[in-house]
């Protein structure tokens, strides 16, 4: 009975230790958000996980808070079940978040300098402009003209972007707002696996080892591996195999979802006028049905009127396993390849006319 006596003081006296001197490493994030929000629930998460919440918590009268203890900062993010709140990192201290503003600890405090010194809203306001004129084009030729006028406003929002991104991250490579930093150059540049292999292995460790960089990483290994040159790489269909319907032919392969308007629009303006012009000739279109939303029944459901809607009559291959985006390294959707009889890629990120053009030259092979 001693004994247990003294084992029991004994996690009595660690646990008065642990929660007095767990009382520098609290935290307490207070959020004000718009009205839309309230009656929403609001989820805390790891930015590396932003499935699978750590914590929620009910907004009233526009407001939201948690509360815990945090041994190491860590990158965040506050959403809704529809919306990104926040993106924040957690470390001791009250730290506020409200719609135009975050700060009130020291990495938040610099997160919130460098977020007022990226002003974009001049080029996301033109953007705008031009978004829906891109979606009620009258036909092929004005959205082409939309699309070229938003992709040289979005140029400009990456290289101003990126050029700030560099600075942050030349400045603090070695903590949270390098790593937050490289993020956003990772998702926003242009590299070739070797290129950002490169920049990860002379990155610190806080920067190296985030599952966010990995994964960029590996995308980009993918891509390679599924380039210009290289043998496609099978892909299980619900219904098949990719290889059951372009072995041995000349194949045009959509990566598409339904609810894709720049995908409907190839689809409509090119995917289908083509199959009509050259399906005698030995091309073989096929869509790949990827990333549709909801569980299987409602992705069927949203594959079916897709292909009602627009016509479509070429083959058909439903991504079964959800892995075929991984499998090539897609960035974004349409993705749209080439593949030689042979099973060679002759040409990814084909858009618009430049789609015919590859079907001209390799057909003169």
């Amino acid at each position: 009975m001693k004994k247990v006596f003294q084992s029991i003081c004994a996690v009595a006296v660690i646990t008065l230790m642990g929660s007095c001197g767990d009382n520098k490493n609290q935290y307490k994030i207070n959020g004000t958000v718009d009205d839309d929000f309230n009656g929403q629930m609001v989820y805390l998460c790891n930015y590396e996980e932003l499935n699978n919440p750590l914590d929620s918590v009910l907004v009233a009268d526009g407001k939201f808070s948690f509360k815990d203890t945090v041994v190491e900062p860590w990158m965040a993010a506050i959403r809704s079940s529809n919306a990104m709140v926040a993106t924040l990192f957690v470390e001791p201290g009250t730290i506020t978040v409200k719609p135009d503003s975050i700060g009130g600890t020291p990495l938040n405090d610099k997160l919130h300098v460098f977020n007022s010194s990226l002003d974009l809203t001049d080029i996301e306001e033109q953007m705008e402009e031009y978004i829906p004129l891109y979606y009620s084009a009258p036909n092929a030729e004005a959205r082409a003209e939309a699309e070229s006028i938003l992709d040289s406003l979005d140029a400009i929002r990456i290289n101003r972007t990126m050029d700030a991104c560099w600075k942050l991250y030349h400045e603090n490579g070695d903590n949270l707002l390098g790593l937050y930093a490289m993020q956003t150059i990772a998702h926003e540049g242009s590299f070739t696996f070797s290129q950002f292999d490169s920049i990860v292995k002379a990155a610190s460790p806080v920067v190296a080892k985030d599952k966010k960089i990995q994964q960029k990483l590996e995308q980009l290994r993918n891509i390679e591996a599924t380039s210009a040159g290289k043998h496609y790489t099978d892909i299980q269909g619900v219904d098949g195999k990719l290889s059951d319907l372009i072995d041995g032919k000349l194949a045009l392969v959509d990566f598409y979802a339904s609810w894709c308007g720049p995908c409907r629009n190839e689809i409509k303006d090119n995917l289908v006028p083509l199959w009509k012009k050259y399906q005698k000739k030995g091309l073989v279109i096929v869509g790949l049905n990827v990333w549709e939303r909801g569980d299987a029944e409602a992705r069927k459901t949203a594959h079916e009127k897709v292909m009602k809607d627009l016509g479509i009559t070429y083959p058909q291959l439903v991504d079964s396993t959800r892995t075929a985006t991984e499998i090539y390294g897609v960035q974004g959707i349409p993705q749209i390849m080439l593949i030689a009889p042979d099973g060679t890629i002759l040409a990814r990120d084909l858009r618009g006319e430049a789609i015919e053009e590859a079907i001209k030259e390799a057909l003169k092979r």
